[in-house]
């Protein structure tokens, strides 16, 4: 491979696979169908607006940021657009002043004013519906990380903004994204807007829509091509998650590139496991360590591993008697709760963590990992650290269209592990 096509396709990788930020094109944005049509749909129908809800890290403002690009597909470039990402510090009157700092009206022909100029200190809900109605045109305007107010007045200010805009059929659609498991975490007084309020819940993806993540991104890599076997174990590995799907495709293909081969082999994604666990996920890595370290006697990495690999509802909840199976499967031995249920709680406190949060009344304690992104973590350091042996996954099927989750099957002939 000639140095020039070498350091081309190092470009192409870094550009394709982006595990550090949002995907903001169209044309590398994968998946989801269902949801874009949702938020489409939503713009289309004046006085509606969506609200993007879900774990952290299932492409929630990736999917926000995209729209315009599929509106624009469709022919659609008359709409102006606003984004601000919110934090504990912002008041309700900082988040109008960024949008309408991007936003535009005309009040002659010849005159361009931004609409910030046209808001008013401490504006209230009506003000903020007076200020759209100086636009000639619609609007769209994302607001994200919503989760991250500090003053629930805010959220009860912007559910009566969703609610004055929709009565008064304002053309502009608000696009509210923020982590939460239901909406009520988010806006306050969701009762009252529930007409005016689509509910586009994000979910952890597919196998399907995260081979689609390594297909598209390999598209613009050219000649780079990946074993059927590679490509399926990427999206197995990523467990739901976009970002898993983006840092294992990199690094395979990085590695496939620096051996001057335009194939990506097994090797190759074995190499990406463990650069993943040892180099580019180092705050897993601390968080890992302090939750597993443990004087002489006690091990901690089995649990923490089936609680990983642990069977899970929808809101990534398990019971402590879910852990039993893949725990079995990992140590070929048998451990009834009480075995382990010291480790679940020090996985719940600072002496081991927290990693894990813990919920519900005494005899229905469910477990959750706190931190999306190390779950899948965990099984891939099991894989890394031999605790587990590829040939033990049990992957989910390619024609899912919902997320389904890795199992394990016991080892052959591997010896008992003690806890």
């Amino acid at each position: 491979m000639e140095e020039t096509q070498k350091y081309r396709l190092m470009h192409e990788i870094h550009e394709a696979f982006t595990p550090g930020a949002p995907i903001d094109s169209k044309d590398l944005f994968a998946g989801r169908k269902k949801q874009r049509e949702r938020v489409m749909g939503t713009i289309f129908q004046k006085g509606q607006h969506a609200i993007l809800f879900g774990e952290r890290g299932v492409g929630k403002t990736s999917l926000a940021n995209t729209i315009y690009d599929f509106l624009v597909m469709m022919g659609k470039f008359k709409y102006q657009r606003a984004r601000v990402n919110c934090s504990e510090e912002t008041e309700f009157g900082d988040i109008w002043r960024s949008v309408f700092k991007q936003l535009t009206y005309e009040p002659n022909r010849d005159v361009t004013l931004s609409l910030e100029d046209a808001l008013p200190d401490n504006p209230s809900p009506e003000n903020i519906k007076e200020t759209f109605q100086l636009m000639s045109g619609p609007s769209i305007v994302v607001i994200d990380e919503l989760d991250r107010l500090g003053d629930p007045d805010i959220q009860t200010r912007l559910a009566d903004t969703i609610k004055t805009l929709s009565d008064n059929a304002i053309d502009t659609t608000l696009i509210l994204v923020g982590v939460a498991d239901t909406i009520e975490q988010l806006i306050a007084e969701h009762e009252s807007i529930q007409r005016a309020l689509v509910q586009v819940p994000m979910q952890r993806m597919s196998k399907a829509e995260l081979l689609e993540i390594v297909d598209k991104g390999l598209f613009k890599c050219e000649p780079l091509i990946i074993l059927p076997y590679v490509r399926e174990r990427i999206a197995d590995y990523s467990h739901g998650l976009p970002f898993y799907a983006h840092l294992l495709a990199r690094e395979a293909a990085l590695n496939a590139v620096d051996a001057e081969r335009t194939v990506i082999v097994i090797d190759d994604l074995e190499y990406a496991v463990k650069q993943a666990v040892d180099s580019q996920l180092e705050s897993m890595l601390g968080a890992y360590n302090r939750a597993v370290s443990a004087p002489r006697g006690n091990n901690y990495k089995p649990v923490l591993l089936a609680c990983a690999l642990a069977l899970k509802n929808e809101q990534r909840m398990f019971f402590a008697r879910d852990v039993m199976e893949p725990l079995r499967c990992i140590t070929t031995k048998i451990y009834k709760v009480p075995a382990f249920a010291k480790h679940l709680k020090e996985f719940c406190e600072e002496t081991h963590g927290p990693i894990l949060e813990r919920r519900g009344p005494p005899r229905k304690v469910q477990y959750r990992f706190i931190a999306p992104l190390m779950e899948p973590y965990v099984i891939l350091r099991g894989l890394a650290e031999n605790l587990i042996k590829e040939a033990q996954l049990i992957p989910p099927s390619e024609r899912s269209t919902a997320f389904a989750q890795l199992s394990l099957l016991p080892p052959a002939s591997d010896p008992a592990i003690e806890l």
